[in-house]
């Protein structure tokens, strides 16, 4: 019995060491490898700290945003200028990049990592590409270690600390200085999508600054990063079958995938709009692609998937998507208002009965209509109301005109009431205020004396004299206390001034 438990044991053991692996020089990329990756952004619920011996990571359920094909060549197809500073001694191979990220607001072409693999390291040596049209090698003065070899389940930890300066003549400066430490901190297997493999795991604390001194600002902007990379690596892939990094709150993913026809998440505002100034538009914004629910938020701070906009000039509103998964998607849609000629009638007015007011609405309208309490009268400029057909009645006079295709109108209440004789007013504007009132209407003027006289007339004709107090300043209270809640107007005159405004008892 004793024999057969330590045969037992041993073959545990056994069974526990196969999964154990060596990377060496060999895992490494070769020329004219090719490898299709999908990246992702990691929700909650994914903790890849998790590690130990012998230990079993999940990450089938990933689900890939973005593909990618990475590619490595040789040295000696990059440009000449590399070539010379990536000499045989520097770099062995070289990895074309699309996503430059250290040189922001500059066109770059012909990027490239270069890398140098040894019996015993894999190094990155640094980058080269060609900024405005001109190629720059840029080479560390100490390479990047990535992998010490062999690489097992008991290296020690490494570290390096790589930087670079580049002067830019005419635009300014760019610095790199990085950091890097490197652990083995765990082994086991890893499922991905797209398979499960037998690997070990690297865990990566880097340290980075990346300084850029702009000519054209004089100013710099530092760029302090401090992120964690972790790498599940098998023999014979060239690359890690996963990476996962850590950045602040946002982790992303990058995993040996299959390319699959992704549909990306578009947004749409539709076409350009044209509207009429104080017109309101509703503006959509269609998501296609994706993984929903969607969040929205617009440039007016809105975050619903529809606003209601009412531009009073031309304006260009912008709306951020972000879906279920982190992708993001922007739209942008431009409102254009047409401005008019605007045409106000003026404040309500109160006439004798035997006198007119004359409107006119200019040559400018392509399009004018009178209207009098609903009954289209006149399509000329020019419109005079008087109280033919009236009486001591309320008139309400419209217009709706048309000016650069934009429909707009306003309109004035005219109420007659008998004079009593007395000669026609020159009428002056007055300001009132609280409009509605409840006990004290104030009436602010420049025009009238302690010998103004002050009445209120309401809408049916009866016409009433308030109590009133004149103030300093051409400040003169009405005490309303007496009229009931309704539509009124106060007229005031002396000599042959008037004024009057319309206003609401409470």
């Amino acid at each position: 019995m004793k024999n057969l438990f330590l045969l037992l044991t041993a073959f545990a053991f056994c069974i526990g060491l196969s999964a154990q692996i060596t990377i060496t020089r060999d895992d490494m990329p070769n020329i004219g490898d090719t490898v299709r990756l999908s990246n992702t952004v990691i929700l909650a619920g994914f903790d890849p700290s998790y590690t130990g011996p012998d230990y079993t990571w999940d990450f089938t359920s990933l689900e890939p945003q973005s593909h990618v094909v990475e590619g490595y060549v040789s040295t000696t197809s990059t440009p000449f200028l590399y070539q010379i500073i990536f000499n045989q001694n520097v770099a062995s191979i070289a990895s074309p990049i699309n996503d430059v990220s250290f040189l922001p607001g500059f066109e770059i072409t012909d990027a490239f990592i270069f890398y140098r693999e040894t019996g015993t390291s894999y190094v990155m040596a640094g980058y080269g590409a060609t900024v405005a049209g001109i190629p720059i090698p840029m080479k560390f003065d100490i390479p990047e270690l990535l992998y010490s070899f062999p690489l097992t389940t008991t290296s020690p930890a490494d570290s390096s600390f790589s930087n670079y300066s580049l002067g830019l003549p005419g635009i300014g400066y760019f610095s790199i200085e990085r950091k890097r430490v490197n652990t083995v901190d765990g082994w086991g297997s890893v499922a991905t999508p797209y398979g499960t493999f037998d690997v070990l795991r690297v865990k990566s604390d880097i340290y980075e600054r990346d300084s850029l001194y702009l000519d054209s600002i004089q100013s710099g902007i530092p760029i302090i990063r401090n992120y964690t990379e972790y790498q599940w690596l098998t023999n014979s892939r060239g690359i890690p079958v996963l990476s996962i990094t850590q950045e602040g709150p946002l982790t992303t993913a990058r995993y040996i995938d299959t390319i699959q026809n992704l549909t990306p998440m578009m947004v749409n505002l539709g076409p350009e709009q044209n509207i009429c100034r104080g017109t309101s538009i509703t503006l959509t914004a269609e998501v296609s692609g994706g993984t929903p629910p969607y969040s929205y938020l617009w440039s007016t701070l809105d975050t619903t998937a529809a606003i209601v906009v009412t531009p009073t000039e031309t304006t260009t509103y912008n709306v951020l998507v972000t879906d279920l998964m982190n992708n993001m998607s922007f739209g942008s849609v431009i409102v254009n208002v047409t401005d008019f000629y605007d045409i106000n009638l003026g404040a309500d007015t109160l006439l004798c009965a035997n006198f007119s007011i004359t409107f006119n609405a200019g040559e400018d309208p392509e399009e004018i209509h009178w209207f009098v309490n609903g009954v289209e009268q006149s399509q000329s400029p020019s419109f005079t109301v008087d109280s033919a057909g009236i009486g001591l009645n309320e008139a309400v006079v419209r217009l709706v005109y048309q000016d650069n295709g934009c429909a707009e109108s306003d309109e004035i209440v005219v109420n007659f009431y008998i004079c009593g004789g007395l000669a026609e007013y020159q009428t002056v504007s007055i300001k009132i205020a609280p409009n509605p009132v409840d006990n004290f209407l104030a009436i602010e003027h420049n025009q009238f004396t302690e010998k103004a006289e002050i009445f209120v007339a309401s809408p049916s004709g009866q016409i009433s004299k308030p109590k009133i107090y004149f103030e300093s300043q051409g400040r003169i209270l009405v005490n309303t206390d007496a009229l009931k809640p309704g539509n009124y107007l106060v007229v005031i005159s002396e000599g042959n001034i008037k004024g009057t405004a319309k206003f609401i008892k409470n």
